[in-house]
């Protein structure tokens, strides 16, 4: 059973096309062709092909596609105030450190001529990224990676008896 399956009475689902490479190939032209003929662009479709792998994949929930922004924006000092207050853990940080990590987000964002906004401005390292948030935007967990059904399982039901009570089995 998939979690969209069992959680849905519960959670909101959503996929997201965003881009940490292949810039130009993240459309949405591409992104109908891989959710209704799954056929894979780019460097997915050679580290697919390179594997001898066959994407086959039925997402029964909304796909959103990501806008791109630039190095430019990025760099923008109300873009990276913005990163910060997106992002809990540095709002306990001291004013120094705070200072450091207006650097490095600055050093990160330059390395990226362009970007998925949405990958950006959440400090997403790949795909797939999982993020869990509650009604009020605000990331309850979040994971890169593959996980196993059983850690994301855990993950899920942990949500659920701190939030609720409630043991969803």
């Amino acid at each position: 059973m998939s979690w969209h399956s069992k959680y849905q009475d519960k959670l909101s689902f959503f996929a997201l096309s965003t881009a940490f490479e292949d810039f130009e190939l993240n459309t949405i032209e591409n992104t109908r062709l891989l959710l209704k003929k799954n056929i894979l662009v780019g460097e997915t479709k050679k580290e697919f092909d390179a594997r001898n792998l066959k994407w086959e994949a039925h997402i029964p929930f909304p796909v959103l596609i990501d806008t791109m922004t630039t190095r430019a924006e990025m760099l923008q000092p109300h873009y990276i105030e913005g990163v910060i207050s997106n992002h809990r853990q540095f709002g306990v940080v001291s004013q120094p450190e705070l200072a450091q990590v207006k650097v490095s987000l600055q050093n990160y964002f330059n390395h990226y001529e362009q970007c998925g906004f949405t990958f950006a401005t959440n400090l997403l390292r790949g795909t797939p990224t999982f993020i869990l948030f509650d009604s009020r935007m605000e990331i309850l967990f979040q994971w890169f990676g593959h996980l196993d059904s059983h850690t994301i399982e855990e993950k899920l039901r942990e949500y659920f008896v701190m939030n609720t009570g409630y043991n969803h089995e």
